[in-house]
């Protein structure tokens, strides 16, 4: 091997494929996750770096050249049973090995993880390979990326992921023996809980079907004329909700918390603001992985409330249909507690045996709606065209969400509007972008620019939020402020150069004064204070409304060429 991999864009890849080229977080961890074992470092002999081919990441990280004190790790990581996962190059100063190169057959990306330091990923390069590398073939999904640490060492990362696990075709039918294993380890089918008893979950469908409707066919069919307009929505509430904490204080305050936010933005940019919460149906998530272990114990996954328990026991994590049941009367209990505030409600729409038993047809106007909640959107992981969510998606009149990663290709975004919104009524289709801060202004401007083009009417909205998300020294999980706003500033950037109206923004935050999300530093003690989500970390009442300030600002600058105002 005498060169870095080259790597060429695709026409397409399966959207798990683009989150693993994309993802700002620990490959390793998500390698283990889905070949369900632990991986181990094959250390070869490393190139000469004055052999490699000149590349481009190599300037952009290090600087022009030349750099004789560069030297390089060559390594294959294979699982338990001896198959080659990935294959790798880091490329690092010599005087930093000592700091960050681990010794003997412990991967790089765990070893980095024990060290206890921050570390800042951003993605140089993605794609297919163009000629065979290692023991890959040529077409294998791969990337280039840099690594700062906060000790101020910094490496170049290539990797190249063997296509039999990290697939670049969607599965069909046909699908080989060996990658159906490797899918089926990945997690949960379309992330669906695997109730353990066929006939309470059919009874539970049932009672569901017969449940009077959470929110009626009128408030939702408001919600999607106010979206019509010119306005700007504001979204936001918890990562997910739980059963213990739906009391009348606590949505009081998240009420208050958005309804100040709003009010702030509206104030400062004079535009109209529709103000939904994550709020009164969020009980579920997806995970990256179907099971947590501890120790030697493996059990499976927390996937919220409406499906098991955090607590690690056999019982607790056993998803319980009748759970179900529970997040019904807990979210209408919410809704009565925001009857008159003014605010809609929302969740993502994941469990499908939730959702579909309450659609029903209006006698009014003979359209399928979904009374679970007004908006509903779909999630990053549960977005493709095949999959059984924008199935259910496309076949009712609510206004529906999109969440959209950093790998989404304008082509798809096309498919996606054609799928959800061929009519290209407004109203009807919000795109939630979650590009992650390093992304966010070139995907976002590639993804407006295409649906420009074409004259899609759909909404487009920023969440500065899902992409951005770090690991503290003690393993807390958090999300800086200054990674935040500089989304929200990339995203409202490509709005303003390619004359998209910018159409909101979409938050995990808390009416409490919770320590989840830091300003600038990584502090563990602040972390540690008053960190209580179930799930992702939510910006506190004080980072909220900083927030909202600056998006007022932003749309200030953007508004006039944009007629934002009512």
């Amino acid at each position: 091997m005498s060169t870095y991999p080259a790597f060429a864009e695709p026409p397409s890849l399966p959207s798990a494929t683009r989150m693993m080229l994309c993802n700002e977080g620990s490959t390793t961890v998500l390698l283990q996750s889905l070949m369900d074992s632990p991986l181990f470092a094959e250390v070869l002999p490393g190139p000469d770096p004055a052999a490699l081919q000149d590349s481009a990441h190599v300037t952009d990280v290090f600087g022009t050249g030349p750099h004789p004190d560069l030297r390089i790790r060559r390594s294959r990581l294979r699982d338990r049973t001896g198959a080659v996962v990935s294959e790798n190059l880091i490329t690092f100063r010599r005087g930093d090995a000592a700091h960050v190169i681990p010794r003997g057959a412990t991967p790089f990306g765990l070893h980095t993880r024990r060290l206890g330091l921050y570390e800042r990923r951003r993605i140089l390069a993605t794609g297919l390979t163009v000629e065979a590398f290692g023991l890959l073939p040529a077409d294998a999904p791969g990337r280039a990326y840099e690594i700062a640490f906060s000790n101020d060492v910094v490496v170049l990362v290539h990797e190249v992921f063997n296509p039999r696990f990290v697939t670049t075709t969607a599965m069909t039918t046909s699908t080989s023996t060996t990658e159906a294993g490797a899918r089926s380890r990945a997690g949960l089918p379309d992330h669906q809980p695997r109730w353990p008893d066929p006939r309470e979950t059919a009874h539970v469908r049932r009672v569901l079907a017969h449940a009077d409707p959470l929110v009626p066919r009128q408030e939702v069919a408001a919600l999607r004329s106010e979206l019509a307009g010119h306005s700007f929505l504001l979204q936001g509430g918890d990562c997910a909700e739980t059963f213990a904490d739906n009391t009348p204080r606590s949505v009081r305050n998240r009420v208050d918390l958005l309804r100040a936010m709003s009010a702030r933005i509206a104030q400062a940019s004079g535009a109209r603001v529709v103000t939904v919460g994550r709020i009164a149906g969020q009980y579920a998530k997806p995970r990256s992985s179907a099971v947590e272990r501890r120790g030697g114990s493996s059990l499976p996954s927390y996937f919220g409330d409406a499906v098991n328990s955090p607590a690690f026991t056999e019982a607790d994590r056993t998803p319980a249909p009748g759970n179900l049941l529970r997040a019904y009367r807990e979210s209408a209990k919410t809704l009565s507690f925001l009857s008159g505030s003014e605010i809609y409600s929302s969740h993502e729409a994941l469990l499908l045996d939730y959702e579909l038993p309450q659609v029903r047809v209006s006698p009014v106007d003979g359209a399928r709606w979904a009374h679970s909640g007004h908006l509903l959107w779909i999630g990053e992981r549960t977005r493709s065209l095949s999959g059984p969510h924008i199935a259910f998606a496309s076949g009712v009149a609510n206004p529906i969400g999109v969440k959209i990663g950093p790998g989404c290709t304008p082509d798809e975004l096309l498919a996606l509007h054609a799928a959800l919104n061929p009519d290209n009524v407004t109203g009807r289709l919000t795109f939630i972008l979650r590009m992650g801060r390093a992304l966010a202004h070139e995907r976002t401007r590639d993804l407006l620019t295409a649906a420009s083009t074409v004259g899609l009417a759909d909404r487009f909205v920023c969440d500065p939020m899902h992409g951005n998300g770090v690991t503290s020294p003690g393993g807390i999980k958090t999300r800086t402020m200054r990674a935040i706003e500089e989304e929200l500033r990339g995203f409202f950037a490509a709005c303003r150069e390619t004359g998209t109206p910018p159409g909101g923004v979409h938050l995990e935050l808390s009416g409490d004064d919770v320590t989840e999300c830091v300003d600038v530093d990584i502090d563990d003690a602040w972390l540690g204070q008053r960190y209580r989500t179930s799930c992702d970390p939510r910006l506190n009442p004080s980072q909220s409304l900083h927030l909202a300030d600056l998006i007022a600002t932003l749309l200030v600058t953007t508004a006039p060429a944009l007629s934002l105002t009512a």
